[in-house]
């Protein structure tokens, strides 16, 4: 018999930017969030829309709670990198190759197809659905790109991975380049602080701003861990993976960003499934 779990709250829903999109048609939704890059509460009003859904289709299939939570931010993350290639057509929805009746019998498609996937073990599993909602999830993630590649090493490494500065610095000396612990630090804290400001504006007032009224952020910033929660623990310091994109920086050299796109590759590989 297969436990019913019940459905995540989602204070999103209440949130003043979302209340007023809960009306809007899916195809305004959709158009809106491919014409506004700099806003995020469309994409969250469609998660606070369809997130029932893929919940109960998700939990029928005797999954673990842990590996649900897994399924179900995978899930989003898929949808979220697939809207710009959604087009409503007198027949439903085309989305690159796949066609289906409407919006929401795409989502269906897409949550059973990754259902059927392999799923890492449960005890490779760290994400945790109450500190990183998919919405947020998905948005730092875009983030990152903004972030130069020697900074987005020291975040995912230190932050996601669990490394200390140490042990990245004498990764960096095997590679070939040097860092004293001071910069590395250095980057560690400018770049969450410019992680969060990449941002979109509304994402940041409905997920790290606790008091409305205020209009101003937590006193306290958030680590990238408590932001971001990895999807899968770290699987080990030997990275063969296809070099991922980056954001190279004038200051980086080019034998550093070999190394940080090794290294973030297979963070990436993780991510993707």
């Amino acid at each position: 018999m297969v436990k019913v779990l019940s459905f995540p709250m989602m204070a999103e829903r209440q949130h003043p930017l979302i209340q007023p999109l809960l009306t809007w048609s899916d195809e305004e939704l959709v158009h809106h969030f491919q014409e506004e890059r700099d806003r995020g509460c469309y994409f969250v009003a469609l998660y606070c829309r369809y997130a029932p859904l893929v919940w109960s289709v998700l939990q029928h299939h005797g999954r673990s709670p842990v590996q649900v939570d897994y399924l179900f931010a995978k899930v989003w993350h898929g949808i979220f990198f697939s809207l710009d290639l959604v087009e409503f057509t007198p027949e439903g929805v085309k989305v690159g190759e796949e066609d289906a009746r409407s919006l929401r019998n795409w989502m269906v498609n897409r949550t059973a197809t990754l259902i059927q996937e392999e799923l890492p073990g449960i005890e490779h599993i760290t994400y945790v659905l109450q500190d990183a909602p998919p919405p947020l999830w998905c948005y730092l993630e875009a983030a990152l790109a903004y972030l130069s590649p020697l900074t987005r090493l020291v975040l995912v490494t230190t932050q996601t991975f669990h490394w200390s500065l140490e042990r990245l610095r004498a990764y960096l000396e095997v590679q070939g380049e040097s860092y004293s612990l001071g910069e590395l630090n250095q980057q560690l804290e400018e770049g969450l602080a410019r992680l969060v400001d990449s941002l979109p504006p509304d994402i940041r007032q409905i997920y790290l701003i606790p008091d409305l009224d205020s209009g101003e952020p937590s006193a306290t910033q958030p680590t990238l861990e408590e932001l971001f929660p990895n999807s899968v623990e770290e699987v080990g310091s030997h990275f063969d993976s296809t070099a991922a994109e980056t954001v190279v920086s004038d200051n980086v050299t080019g034998a550093t960003d070999a190394s940080i796109d090794n290294l973030l590759a297979e963070w990436e590989r993780i991510l993707s499934g």
